[in-house]
């Protein structure tokens, strides 16, 4: 895109596009943009030169910006969108202006169901201290990208975290894609797990001859979609002795050579998996590995992954972005790893009415290592009437019930707090888990904690 263009942006409040709004912005494009609720990267924007309008309205628009950008979870009914197909106005989705940004560069994709925030975050900054000096769109604040979740770099190499919904990712232009693991997910979407996976099949089936496709063969679903593809794999585990890369404990191998010892400041068996798919990052592009290793283990988490906010009445506030069973599990076991003895109370917020019914099974069994928990509320996004009128908050706090755990339907933020309080003396950690708008009772626990 030539700088200059005017550039609106339809739903700039959402992680992914208000990255790429700045990098355009500080590329020298007029931007602007409209989202339905302020938010802190909203005001973040704004304080930028951004200009930005809370609600979406026709006159946002009327000045006919050169290209249009709209985040996917933008309806066809919104205003602003019509207005710009009537008037003729260049209209792209947010994976597709991505998609036009790594037809010119050399472009790092991160996919995978669980940790392509975490190895996305990881990546940067290994790039960063291998003076790579590359441009990245991330699904999170970085801390150590001054808490933005972009940057704009001078070099040619772009990072992007790429999503798999609506197979949004196969607009990109790849030359190393990272895959973490896989199972089935987005099933508002995707029929079931084949169909889930072939999306990363024809994904993989995007890089060139040259390109590197690094990959976690622990998992049997990405063995599956990695055989017979033509690029060149580079395989990563924690058991498989044929596997390129391997950690035993915290110690890195290439082959059987020792690589060096990771210490992480952030939690989990996960986390090391994330870690050793960054490293190979940095061997495929040369960086020194005691920088690799040394960034690596300075790495201090992204905003809403194992985020430690504060204290509420002497409890640990801990913000995760976990929404999935699996991903509620294994977060929840880093933190018995992380705080051994310790009085665990998670409050989960399940996003969506259609994820909820599709992993009832699981998302009850996914709580056995807390001792209490709170589910507030369902919260909605895509779901239709029938997702929404097929279950309840209700039918999944009996569903974790019957595995034998405290869970309870709190529904406000003072219920809440008021449990918490009233409960302080058995209970350590409060873990707030969710991908909707559960971390805002995180800031009011902190913020009262702090009075």
């Amino acid at each position: 895109m030539k700088a200059g263009k005017h550039i609106h942006c339809i739903g700039i409040g959402g992680i992914g596009l208000s990255g790429l709004a700045q990098i355009l912005h500080e590329q020298g494009h007029v931007v602007s943009g409209s989202d339905m609720n302020d938010s802190h990267l909203l005001q973040t924007m704004q304080k930028k030169g951004i200009t930005i309008y809370v609600g979406h309205d026709t006159a946002h628009i009327e000045n006919s910006p050169d290209l249009v950008i709209v985040s996917s979870a933008i309806p066809e009914t919104n205003p602003e969108l019509s207005y710009a197909r009537k008037h003729d106005i260049e209209i792209m989705t947010f994976s597709e202006a991505i998609g036009e940004y790594t037809e010119d560069s050399y472009t790092i994709a991160v996919c995978g169901t669980h940790g392509k925030t975490t190895v996305t975050s990881m990546a940067a900054l290994v790039m960063v201290a291998g003076k790579k000096d590359p441009t990245v769109v991330v699904g999170s604040q970085v801390k150590q990208l001054d808490n933005n979740n972009y940057r704009q770099g001078d070099g040619d190499i772009f990072l992007v975290e790429a999503c798999e919904y609506k197979r949004n990712f196969l607009r990109y232009n790849p030359n190393i894609i990272i895959l973490t693991n896989l199972e089935a997910e987005h099933l508002d979407y995707y029929k079931d797990l084949e169909d889930y996976k072939s999306a990363f099949k024809e994904f993989i089936e995007k890089l060139p001859k040259e390109g590197y496709l690094i990959a976690n063969i622990d998992d049997p679903n990405v063995r599956d979609v990695i055989a017979g593809q033509k690029a060149k794999i580079i395989t990563f585990s924690t058991h498989n002795a044929d596997a390129d890369f391997t950690i035993a404990d915290n110690t890195l191998y290439k082959g059987k050579k020792k690589q060096g010892t990771l210490h992480l400041s952030v939690p989990g068996d996960f986390n090391k998996m994330n870690a050793l798919a960054a490293y190979i990052l940095g061997d495929i592009l040369a960086i020194n590995r005691e920088t690799v290793i040394k960034t690596l283990n300075g790495f201090t988490g992204s905003w809403r992954r194992f985020d430690i906010m504060g204290t509420y009445n002497g409890i640990t506030i801990i913000n995760d972005y976990a929404h999935h069973p699996t991903a509620i599990k294994s977060t929840l076991k880093a933190t018995r790893q992380r705080y051994p003895g310790k009085k665990i109370c998670c409050i989960f917020q399940p996003h969506q009415y259609n994820r909820t019914k599709q992993f009832l099974s699981e998302f009850a069994s996914s709580f056995k290592e807390a001792d209490i928990v709170i589910i507030p509320n369902i919260y909605r996004v895509r779901d239709t009437k029938q997702d929404v009128t097929s279950i309840s908050v209700d039918d999944l706090i009996e569903a974790v019930q019957v595995q034998g755990i405290q869970t309870y339907h709190l529904e406000t933020y003072q219920e809440i707090k008021k449990y918490l309080k009233n409960n302080s003396d058995d209970i350590d950690i409060a873990l707030i888990m969710g991908a909707g708008d559960i971390w805002e009772l995180g800031e009011v626990l902190v913020a009262d904690g702090n009075m």
